[in-house]
């Protein structure tokens, strides 16, 4: 298992994806988390933005493992035109990580938001049609779908069994279940509980919590356990799923919280900081 920088930290901090490529190439990265948000959002960019960041990973030698759908917490709308802009959305995120050679796809925000006055059944339904569409989607181009778990109430899979169940219900073979272990300290879910999972593992985000505030913070400066989750991931064989599927094994630094709407004022020192961190607690994990 090797590093992977997630570049929401310089979204966060309003850099931009040129600078959050040049730094994670500064640092030694091999291997990042294209955060398609803000700055980087790949349905409002240029053509000729795109092309520049395909120029930057290219030229560095960066591998994009992962395109972070952030702007998804309509995932689940029962208002089709939010509906379907979402999925048009996903679809533009799709295209550019296979423009930058990466395979995986994260939709976030745990599949999507519970709406006011919509039952939870239906909107479990919704999340289902529009995430199955989407893999659907996906499939056709060999790419794998990920949905992430949110801890808290309103969003839709917000913890280890309903993120099974929603790989069960959607029933594709390019669906897999991201794993964040600052999600789980809040959810209260022991590394045991992967267990679940096992067959699907895939991708894993390193990210950190004071245990109820999801503060996405410096490694090392709240209450998350990274070692005893790694090595359950190791233990239940996340490595081997990765070679199944040719896909590179990483584990993804995400620092900089975009639903507080929080900013970092110095992206490289935050890296910095949890890099020095991660070198103690877990030296196995590398860059390249």
């Amino acid at each position: 298992m090797n590093l992977a920088l997630n570049t929401l930290v310089y979204e966060v901090g309003n850099k931009g994806p040129e600078e959050s490529l040049r730094s994670a190439a500064k640092f030694g990265f091999k291997y990042i988390e294209y955060a398609g948000i803000r700055k980087g959002n790949p349905l409002t960019m240029t053509a000729a933005q795109k092309q520049e960041v395909i120029r930057i990973a290219k030229g560095e030698g960066l591998i994009n493992t992962q395109m972070l759908l952030v702007a998804t917490k309509n995932t689940a709308s029962s208002n089709r035109k939010l509906f379907d802009d979402t999925f048009e959305y996903m679809k533009a995120c799709a295209e550019f990580q296979r423009d930058l050679g990466g395979r995986q796809l994260l939709v976030c925000w745990g599949g999507g938001l519970y709406e006011l006055g919509t039952s939870p059944e239906k909107s479990w339904g919704l999340m289902c049609e529009n995430v199955g569409r989407f893999a659907e989607y996906c499939q056709k181009e060999n790419m794998l779908v990920g949905i992430e778990l949110d801890p808290h109430v309103y969003f839709i899979c917000n913890n280890t069994y309903k993120l099974a169940k929603a790989i069960e219900d959607i029933n594709l073979p390019n669906l897999y279940p991201n794993v964040d272990v600052g999600h789980l300290v809040i959810t209260r879910e022991e590394p045991e509980q992967l267990e679940k999972l096992k067959s699907r593992l895939l991708h894993v985000h390193l990210s950190e919590t004071e245990s109820f505030d999801h503060t996405n913070s410096i490694l090392g400066t709240g209450a998350v356990d990274f070692k005893a989750y790694v090595d359950k991931l190791l233990e239940l064989g996340i490595e081997e799923n990765c070679r199944k599927y040719g896909e590179p094994c990483v584990a993804g630094i995400e620092m900089g919280s975009e639903a507080s709407g929080g900013f970092v004022e110095n992206p490289d020192l935050w890296v910095k900081e949890s890099l020095l961190y991660l070198g103690k607690i877990l030296p196995e994990l590398t860059l390249k």
